[in-house]
Parts: C-alpha cells; structure tokens; sequence
C-alpha cells in the first residue's frame, strides 16, 4: 500500500508542479504585460468563476472517490448516470455566475470577462468526472495528464494571446479552448478506465446522488468560497490597482498548497478503508502526515520571509513591490493553509460530515467580517491578517473534529 500512495503522490505531485510552474510562469507574464490594474480585473474575474466550480461538482467528485474505492465494480455505472447531472450543474453554475458579476461589478468589461471564463464549466465538468473515476480506481496518472495538458495549453494559448493582443476576453477563451481540448483527449482514455461513454438519465439515481453528495458540495463549495473571498474583499473595497498587488503574492500561496493537497488525495482511498477497520492505526498515519506536511510548509515560510524581494522583482517587477510586506507574512499564512489540508481525508469519510458545514460556513463569516473591519484601515495586509486569523480558527475546528472521529464511532 505504502508503495501505491508513494507512486500516486509523486503522479500528482509531479504534475500539479510542472502545472504550477507553467502556471505561474504565465501567471506572472500576465502581471508584467497587463499592468496592475488590468491584472486585477483579470484576477477578478477568476478570483469569481472559481467559486462556482465546486458548485458545478456538487461533491460529486468526493463522493465517486469515497464510493467507487469501495466498489470500484460499479465504475461504469457512476460514470454513465452522473455524465448528465453534472451538465445540468454546469450550466446552473454559469447562469449563477454571470448574473453575481452583474451585481457585483458595474463595469461591462469585467461582467464580459467573468461570461466567458464561466464558459470553462461545461468541458471542465466532463474532466473531472474521467479523473475522479481515475483517483477512485487509484490510476491517478489520467488526473496528473489531465492537469498538465490544461497547464500547458492554457498557458501556451493565452501567452500568445496576450503578447500579440493584450485582450483580457480572449485570454480567458483559451482556457476555454484549452479545457475543451484536454476533455477530447480523455475521452480517449476511457477504455483505460474500463468504460465506454453511455448517457443514461436516472432520476432515481440522480436523486440518490444529489442526496448523498450535498454534504461534500456545501464543504467544497464554502472552502473555494473562502480561498476566494479576500481577493473579492480586496476589490470590492480598495479597486483593481490593489487586487493585481494582492493576488501577485497570494498566487504564491495557492501554487504551494498543491503538494499537501496531493498528498492528502493520494491518502484518501486508504484513509476511507482504514476508518472503519483500524482506527489506531490511521491516528498514527494521520500524525505522521501532520508532520510532513509541517517540513514541507516550513521550507516555504523561510523562502517567503527571506526571498520575497528578489522573488517579488523579478516575478512581476518593480511596479508590484508594494506586496512583498504581503508576501512575506503569507508565508506564515501556508503554514495553516498546509496543515489544514489533511484532516478532511478522515472528516469527509465519518458520518459527523454532516456537522462540518456549519463550523466552515461560520469560519467563512468569521473571515468576511475580519477582512471588512482590517482591508479598509490596512488594504492588502489587513486582507492577510483575516486570512491567517481565520486559518488558524479552521485548523483548531477541523482537529476538534478528528479527534472527536477517531475517539468515537464514525
């Protein structure tokens, strides 16, 4: 077992790495070429359309992990019936989306740019299906192609884009494009994954899975919210100028908690098997993955606090190093953000799931109400001290809960 999870973690990490790396890499290029304002009406339109994309999967994803690792048998099954919801959810997600740009922006330019970003949901929706099925089967090699094509091509299009246009729409249609392309690339590694591509509408089904999975979309849902919502919070209150300075640093923060997150994704079939057999044993494994992703988060803290000019000047140049104070005490922001992607793996397997969304819920408040009372007075700090304040509420919340799991019946 221990040579499996070893072998997916580094599929995944390995392609979540080259990913961000092509990813900040173009990230970056964009800083420089479209300045700081338009950078950050770039931002605000992704910082936007993310949120909608754990409502697009609805925890279904979660919920093909949590299931088809135990019956892998009905693989076929779950991919045929669920296709269709996740169409529906898509465009539901595209329809919410658009219309909360259009309250929450004035400018046409950015309502337009949060349209077409949104337009990625549906081909995305289709992605995340073969891949889920994929991580479920433990052949999480389908996800980490998936996720360096998208990488790469995203990249590729939008940098050349940008270079010969500096259009913000357009940009943004490549990743449309790109998404599209990795979804027909997929398609042909079906028969991989043992499956054909059937379309079969079961209300029945459908009903049982939107009954089962809610759990898991209110919790997914309300995190993206959450990693989101400073960068919101940031335009809304200080304007675009300041959101190209605050995403410039948080991206940072973002591209490193991948490595946790793969890690934990990697654990999670054999987290889900050891919670209703051996619980010891998964409380040992459990601290021992607390502590390597503390190593990991450690390193990151000390090249955030000693780096963060040079990185600052060179990444994005000198018009962006108003945010290496940000970037600075971020580093001690990944700490919490690193720690904190763990405990789910037990939390989402125990029937006390159905608590959790409250607790996360009033943490994303408990954000919100810190963020509008600091980013006015301090700008981007204050949007840094919100984040780290409510990280470490969340960290105490969510070890409360495990404890409690792992102490008791699940």
């Amino acid at each position: 077992m221990e040579r499996k999870v070893v072998k997916n973690t580094a599929f995944l990490a390995s392609a979540n790495v080259f990913a961000r790396v092509i990813g900040f890499i173009f990230f970056v290029f964009l800083g420089r070429i479209l300045g700081v304002a338009n950078f950050g009406h770039y931002n605000f339109a992704l910082a936007l359309v993310y949120n909608f994309y754990p409502v697009a999967d609805f925890g279904v994803e979660r919920l093909i992990l949590r299931d088809l690792s135990k019956e892998p048998q009905k693989a076929q099954e779950y991919f045929e019936k669920i296709f269709p919801l996740r169409i529906i959810l898509a465009s539901i997600s595209i329809i919410s989306v658009t219309i909360l740009g259009f309250l929450l922006s004035s400018s046409s330019f950015d309502r337009l740019n949060v349209f077409i970003f949104s337009l990625c949901l549906v081909p995305w929706v289709f992605n995340q299906l073969v891949a889920g099925i994929g991580n479920a089967l433990e052949k999480m090699e389908i996800q980490s192609l998936a996720i360096v094509l998208m990488g790469f091509l995203t990249a590729f299009f939008g940098s050349m884009i940008a270079f010969w246009r500096k259009d913000i729409p357009l940009i943004l249609l490549a990743a449309f494009v790109s998404n599209l392309i990795v979804s027909f690339i997929l398609l042909g590694k079906l028969k991989k994954l043992g499956l054909a591509f059937r379309i079969n509408w079961d209300k029945l089904f459908l009903k049982k899975i939107i009954k089962q999975s809610w759990i898991f979309a209110s919790i997914m849902i309300i995190a993206v919210f959450y990693l989101r919502a400073s960068i919101v919070m940031v335009n809304y209150f200080k304007g675009p100028y300041f959101t190209g300075l605050y995403s410039s640093a948080f991206k940072f923060i973002e591209a490193s908690i991948l490595i946790p997150q793969s890690f934990a994704l990697a654990l999670f079939p054999s987290m889900a098997r050891m919670l209703l057999n051996d619980k010891k044993s998964l409380f040992g494994n459990y601290l021992k993955g607390l502590f390597l992703i503390l190593l990991f988060s450690l390193v990151y803290f000390l090249v955030f606090w000693f780096f963060s000019p040079l990185i600052i000047k060179i990444s994005y140049g000198p018009d962006y190093l108003e945010a290496v104070s940000l970037m600075r005490f971020l580093g001690l922001v990944a700490i919490f953000f690193f720690l904190n992607a763990l405990p789910g793996n037990i939390i989402q397997n125990s029937s006390k799931v159905v608590y959790y969304p409250i607790f996360s819920f009033l943490n994303l408040l408990f954000l919100v109400f810190i963020g509008a009372i600091l980013i006015p007075k301090y700008s981007i700090m204050g949007a840094g001290w919100a984040v780290l304040l409510a990280e470490v509420v969340g960290f105490f919340i969510n070890n409360l809960f495990v404890l409690k799991i792992l102490n008791g019946k699940s």
